[in-house]
């Protein structure tokens, strides 16, 4: 539909609107008015954690024999995950963490970033709506003039929000494990208990006082391990 139908105001005996303040913008169904969203903060290490699932699927994809970015064959085929979903992914996990969540850029501003015309930005966006990784709402503004119908609108950029399907997310979290296996079991205590963080902290906090009254009883002495 358009930000002014039609004109079939005059067969319910209304009047109709004039041609000159007819903008023919299309606005698509089911869009919402702009403003009413509730962003959710969204951090760098968030970001970083959904690129890595992202990039842990799209991997799973291909081995299973789907080509790189192949469209569904079925209805309920999800197709693959093309190398340019997972920079369109990057740029949107930038534009998210930078903004605290406010994710809601013009797919022209994204073609243009990634020097790519319109209609990839779309196939991306529907590669990663697909797979789980992105959501998104579209929106209307007014253009501040009144038509008979009440005020005219006209599409604006849509709302995106970024998920982590549960799936994903595990193989994720099972990768960021593995890729850790140095780390000490003190580390790792640390990262499960709130009690043993607390007494490391207290340890910490001890050992530093004990080090100011040395440091106070023998000036100029250098201490051991310091």
């Amino acid at each position: 539909m358009t930000a002014v139908t039609f004109d079939h105001s005059a067969r319910r005996g209304r009047q109709a609107e004039p041609a000159h303040r007819r903008t023919h913008a299309k606005v698509r169904r089911n869009s919402q008015a702009a403003g009413r969203e509730k962003w959710g903060h969204f951090s760098w290490a968030q970001g970083r954690r959904l690129l890595l699932a992202l990039r842990i699927h799209s991997e799973k994809q291909r081995r299973k024999g789907d080509r790189t970015g192949a469209a569904p064959r079925s209805p309920g085929d999800a197709g693959g995950i093309s190398f340019g979903a997972i920079r369109l992914a990057e740029i949107l996990v930038a534009i998210a963490a930078k903004g605290r969540g406010r994710l809601e850029p013009s797919v022209e501003w994204l073609a243009w970033k990634l020097n790519v015309p319109a209609k990839s930005i779309h196939a991306w966006k529907a590669q990663l709506k697909r797979h789980g990784f992105l959501d998104w709402r579209r929106r209307w503004v007014e253009t501040g003039q009144e038509g008979v119908r009440g005020p005219q609108v006209i599409q604006t950029s849509n709302a995106y929000w970024l998920k982590i399907p549960l799936p994903a997310l595990a193989a994720a979290e099972k990768a960021l494990d593995k890729g850790h296996p140095a780390s000490t079991a003190v580390e790792r205590l640390q990262n499960q208990s709130p009690k043993m963080i607390e007494a490391i902290a207290a340890l910490d906090r001890a050992a530093a006082r004990r080090a100011e009254v040395d440091a106070a009883r023998y000036p100029g002495r250098r201490l051991v391990g310091t």
